[in-house]
């Protein structure tokens, strides 16, 4: 997802069972927010809010599958024997959603481990071989019972800490259980709903069918159109020259110095003056190159083909068999490729990341401290590079190629135009062949402009999402000519309705209910150009393992002119020159 000003455009999320769960999208600028508002929505925030339902109905059911399937590789393990129940007891220890364990016969308990706080008889909700509880609480936690019904009347049964519930959503839901009462809900002052007969009735609604959970998302349109783009009263400013700087601060005591990059300087006025009125009495000044406003860009999934074994491949990554990767996969994996994504952060710790990261920055305080504290970087470098063919959760495309976490967005998805630049001369100058930049804004802005002149003149592979505002006003980074921009399509390659387009969009690739990681070994799904331009990213490590000799603008055109012909023909504004094949790409270039 291409991620505007501040929050989120896709929900996601993946929990318990028999919830409602109230979400806010976000359609152009604007905090994501949860409003209590009898605000008529638009044809086009209701069609966000379906998509938002869509993703939290998915990444629902992949978090239930994976709370199943483990519990039956467990009820296989052999307890009788000292030393698998002593690592049984440290892998239940460790794992991040269950809290105990038991096995049942009929109504006896013949096993146990952890602790369960309910008794069976409280799985009163059934679904296929599954039981399942309303959620508890112990101790200010939220808890369930999850049972799978085994052979000769016996069944396993898990507790499981629905923690993660309340450290997704934030301040952006508020969930209930399946009588109607709310039990988890953010910080948001506004929300004051007890039960789901207090939710507005214009809110828009969809029932996840294997659960019975009912989705109920909205939108707050006002709130976007408040939002400011930039950091009040800061300006960055580049000295014509740069020798002069430390005697011309001296003569403005006024401004003080935020950050400093060579040879850029963010600074902030003590004056009582616009941010406007800053930036142009610094443009008037002798000693300036240029000023502008600190901006904030913010987060926006015929050879034998390569099958992996990874367990959500086949039933839920749609998007890489659209893209043709199986096929790709024959001819390269992404080996000494280091892909960076500028976002806002990646986990380490992920099981499908922890080996893949050597190294990465964090572009707000210069530290090596790139954890992601949000979500969104972890779930674009998922789709780009997640470890292949480890037979649990998802398969990446370029899954053999190093990650370059670069932290430039915070715990609410915003970075400023410093940060990004700061994040770009880190990457190249730390072996990038590969940027991803899933974020943006409607601003040209001379600092971004020249850290992306300086990766491509390193000769670096540059992607961008193209935004998800369904405009055609062009975004930056998205719209300069060194980077390839990417809109996104839907399962059957139309344009996705959220997807910018225009004149500048290069190429397409999926970018609706993508699933990929999150944080704490998770798995969800979202939707947006953020999830599209990862495709292209991993598309672009793949050519350069393939062929290392080819420079960025012939790898430009490489994933261009393969790319398949989708709506008018030829280059068209909403298709560019149409959706990436990653096979028919990697085949065009071989024995070249």
């Amino acid at each position: 997802m291409m991620w505007r000003i501040v929050k989120i455009l896709s929900v996601i999320t993946g929990v318990s069972l028999g919830l409602v769960i109230i979400a806010a999208a976000l359609i152009g600028d604007g905090v994501l927010t949860i409003q209590h508002n009898d605000i008529p929505q638009t044809l086009e925030a209701t069609a966000m809010d379906k998509l938002m339902a869509e993703d939290l109905s998915l990444t629902t059911t992949m978090f239930i599958k994976q709370l199943s399937e483990q519990l039956n590789r467990w009820s296989e393990k052999d307890m009788s024997k000292p030393e698998i129940r002593k690592a049984f007891i440290e892998e239940l220890n460790e794992h991040p959603h269950f809290h105990g364990f038991a096995i049942y016969n009929g109504d006896k308990m013949v096993e146990q481990l952890g602790h369960l706080s309910a008794k069976p008889d409280s799985l009163t909700h059934h679904h296929m071989k599954s039981e399942f509880s309303d959620p508890y609480e112990i101790d200010g936690q939220q808890f369930m019972l999850l049972g799978e019904n085994l052979a000769n009347n016996k069944k396993v049964i898990g507790e499981i800490n629905l923690s993660f519930v309340k450290d997704f959503i934030k301040d952006m839901a508020s969930v209930a259980d399946s009588n109607g009462t709310f039990f988890v809900s953010g910080d948001n002052p506004n929300v004051n709903w007890k039960t789901t007969e207090d939710t507005p009735e214009s809110l828009q609604a969809q029932t996840v069918p294997e659960l019975g959970w009912q989705i109920v998302v909205h939108s707050d349109e006002q709130k976007q159109k408040e939002q400011i783009h930039y950091k009040k009263q800061q300006a960055v400013i580049k000295f014509k020259h740069p020798e002069t700087a430390n005697a011309w601060l001296a003569d403005h005591p006024h401004l003080s110095v935020v950050e400093y990059t060579q040879p850029f300087y963010v600074v902030q006025s003590s004056l009582n003056e616009t941010t406007d009125e800053l930036i142009e009495n610094l443009s008037h000044d002798y000693d300036i190159d240029f000023a502008e406003p600190n901006y904030i860009f913010t987060k926006q999934v015929s050879k034998m083909e390569t099958v992996p074994n990874d367990e959500f491949f086949q039933p839920y990554q749609w998007n890489l068999n659209q893209i043709n990767v199986s096929g790709g996969w024959d001819f390269s994996s992404g080996d000494n490729v280091k892909i960076a994504i500028l976002d806002t952060g990646v986990d380490p710790e992920h099981l499908e990341m922890k080996t893949k990261i050597k190294h990465g920055y964090n572009a707000f305080d210069g530290s090596d401290d790139f954890a992601d504290d949000h979500g969104h970087g972890t779930h674009v470098a998922g789709v780009a590079s997640a470890l292949t063919n480890n037979v649990t959760g998802i398969a990446g495309i370029s899954w053999n190629s190093e990650i370059l976490p670069v932290k430039v967005l915070d715990k609410d998805g915003a970075g400023t135009s410093f940060e990004v630049a700061k994040g770009l001369y880190w990457a190249v100058d730390h072996g990038a062949k590969v940027i991803n930049m899933s974020l943006g804004d409607y601003y040209h802005t001379d600092v971004l402009h020249e850290a992306i002149q300086y990766a491509y003149d390193h000769d670096v592979i540059l992607i961008a999402a193209s935004g998800n505002d369904n405009v055609d006003d062009p975004m930056y980074p998205a719209n300069y000519d060194e980077v390839l921009t990417v809109a996104a399509v839907d399962d059957a390659r139309n344009r996705a309705f959220f997807s910018n387009y225009g004149s500048h969009i290069d190429v397409a690739a999926p970018g609706v209910h993508i699933p990929s990681l999150f944080p704490d070994n998770n798995y969800v799904v979202m939707s947006g150009t953020s999830m599209a331009a990862p495709h292209v990213a991993g598309l672009a490590g793949l050519i350069r393992s393939m062929r290392p000799d080819l420079n960025n603008e012939e790898v430009y055109e490489v994933i261009k002119s393969t790319a398949k012909d989708i709506g008018t023909k030829g280059h068209d504004s909403y298709y560019g020159f149409g959706e990436i094949d990653v096979a028919r790409a990697l085949e065009s270039i071989e024995g070249s």
